[in-house]
């Protein structure tokens, strides 16, 4: 954009066309005659900075159209000169400072890459320079975890032998409560348990079988090893 000069000779044009209906309109506000310059000059200042950075462009376009068509709306009387627009005017130049500045921070700017063209003999080769936007800085990603695998241990068995039987302590198991849980007995279960016992008594003691005996082997109340006692020795 540097070397058209067509380009900038129709920037400056327009700038100075512009200039004079942003005097007029400044003048109207109330500004002072040296004043009143300072507004043109602001508002070429701002259109210069954003071409330059290729950003606010448009926004430059919509401010210059709406000074121009105000200034020549209040030349011809279509346009009184009210609050509104004096408090317009006159934020125009902290505005545009304030726009400057950020048009003025660092750029990144773009990487030039060479690109070499390989040309059969005899012709001319020619190297082509362009620029690239720099690459997106993107976030370190974290390592993924490594897993350590040693190496094996050669064994000193022969060709055909079997190695050597590796041993690995494993850590100790914590010691585990057993619990015994009682399991429900049928009625029928129980009376045949207690013939089965009274069977074993009579046969060892030449007596039936005691209460405490049914207590014990089949986890009764002593009323529940009576009253099964008396079912089983009075039937049997």
């Amino acid at each position: 954009m540097k070397r058209d000069v067509l380009l900038w000779a129709a920037l400056a044009a327009v700038l100075v066309v512009l200039a004079s209906a942003e005097y007029e309109l400044a003048a109207a506000c109330g500004f002072g005659q040296y004043v009143a310059a300072g507004v043109p000059a602001a508002l070429d200042v701002y259109a210069l900075a954003a071409l330059k950075a290729r950003r606010d462009v448009f926004a430059v376009v919509l401010v210059l159209v709406a000074v121009n068509a105000a200034s020549h709306l209040v030349a011809v009387g279509m346009l009184p000169v009210s609050v509104a627009l004096v408090v317009a005017v006159s934020a125009l130049p902290p505005v545009i400072l304030w726009r400057v500045h950020r048009l003025s921070e660092h750029q990144p700017e773009p990487v030039p890459v060479t690109t070499e063209v390989t040309t059969p003999a005899g012709a001319v080769s020619t190297i082509v320079e362009t620029e690239l936007p720099p690459a997106p800085v993107r976030p370190a990603l974290p390592e993924p975890p490594r897993v350590v695998i040693p190496p094996a241990v050669p064994g000193p068995w022969k060709t055909g032998a079997a190695p050597a039987p590796v041993t690995t302590t494993l850590p100790a198991q914590t010691a585990r409560q057993v619990v015994t849980l009682p399991v429900a007995r049928t009625p029928s279960e129980l009376r045949r348990e207690a013939r089965r016992l009274n069977r074993e008594a009579v046969r060892s003691t030449n007596r039936p079988v005691t209460i405490r005996a049914l207590q014990d082997e089949l986890r009764l109340s002593r009323r529940e090893a009576t009253e099964l006692r008396r079912e089983v020795v009075d039937r049997s």
